[in-house]
């Protein structure tokens, strides 16, 4: 083992969602900003207890942390602290049979399981507070007040993530069934052209717009196979299409307004408070993120700053490493 490499040094981060889960294996690192250096990573299954179940999350989270040692060219054995940033945990009886299971399973000698929605918070990039926005298959925004501690018992505020039925609103699945509604009208003649329709026609490989209610409800096509549609609304957007236009400004202030809501209830000061954006939706699209900003700024809302997360699984590892 190199030098430094003491497993009391060590951490894992695992992120881990509806298709996968992903660890990290890093070192503490001395640099008050970054926390941790990264030594290995590695993928595996699902990782959402409450979805895949929890036998299924356990092996596939196992899979990736063993993947991630083996990266790193290091036996797998017991770290310092392990964070366990997961979907589907937000009950308390789902974070105690993770954290059971991984502390009987020998993965660190302080284990720690908050939902995945909190990781971003331990970015590299400003102190842990202001608002996180989530915009992927979902959405949710979460809020932390300045000088909280990243704790395994801390509490976020929250706006929005209430499901499909209910809420997620400015969410890819969101997004794509406002597109297919869209093109739908379009091939009725009740609602203006758009080159959406022949866009979703080739993404479900269907001949006619018709077919595409019986493709949309064929076994294996669920949420997230809709919501990854979100992505031609995107992108008919990009080359001006006007009604994929207003779609996508329709997303975003609908994710502005969870943000605005957050940061009134928090007496979050516009120009200070920071702003984190996540989620395969907003990480994906540049454009989207200018308009939620813009909105904001017209509000009078505007963040002090903007990060765009992209790595999870780094942001648990630095959970873990937080003093």
């Amino acid at each position: 083992m190199a030098a430094g490499d003491d497993s009391a040094d060590l951490v894992i981060g695992v992120d881990g969602g509806g298709t996968k889960a992903v660890a990290v294996l890093a070192r503490r690192s001395a640099s008050a900003a970054e926390r941790v250096v990264i030594l290995g990573r590695g993928r595996g299954g699902p990782g959402n207890p409450r979805v895949a179940g929890h036998d299924v999350a356990r092996e596939s989270i196992t899979a990736a942390i063993a993947a991630a040692f083996a990266e790193a060219g290091l036996e797998p054995r017991p770290v310092a602290v392990a964070c366990f940033g997961l979907a589907g945990v937000g009950l308390r009886e789902d974070r105690d049979a993770v954290l059971a299971w991984a502390t009987q399973g020998g993965v660190a000698a302080r284990v720690v399981v908050v939902p995945d929605g909190m990781l971003p918070f331990a970015d590299a990039a400003a102190e842990p507070w202001g608002v996180v926005l989530i915009a992927g298959t979902g959405s949710l925004a979460l809020a932390l007040p300045r000088g909280t501690a990243l704790v395994a018992e801390v509490t976020a505020d929250r706006c929005g993530g209430w499901g499909p039925l209910l809420g997620d609103e400015g969410s890819g699945h969101a997004l794509a069934l406002a597109g297919l509604k869209a093109a739908m009208r379009a091939a009725d003649g009740r609602g203006p052209d758009t080159i959406l329709r022949e866009a979703l026609e080739r993404r479900f490989a269907v001949a006619r717009a018709p077919e595409l209610v019986g493709r949309i409800h064929t076994p294996g096509v669920g949420r997230r196979e809709i919501a990854d549609a979100a992505r031609e609304v995107l992108a008919a957007a990009e080359v001006g299409d006007p009604v994929a236009a207003a779609l996508v400004a329709g997303a975003a202030a609908d994710l502005a307004a969870h943000v605005r809501t957050l940061a009134e209830r928090n007496s979050f000061a516009a120009g200070v408070y920071p702003l984190r954006l996540t989620g395969g939706l907003l990480t994906g699209s540049a454009t989207l993120r200018r308009l939620v900003v813009e909105a904001l700024v017209a509000s009078g809302h505007e963040p002090g700053s903007v990060v765009v997360v992209t790595d999870a699984a780094a942001a648990a590892a630095r959970f873990a490493a937080a003093p």
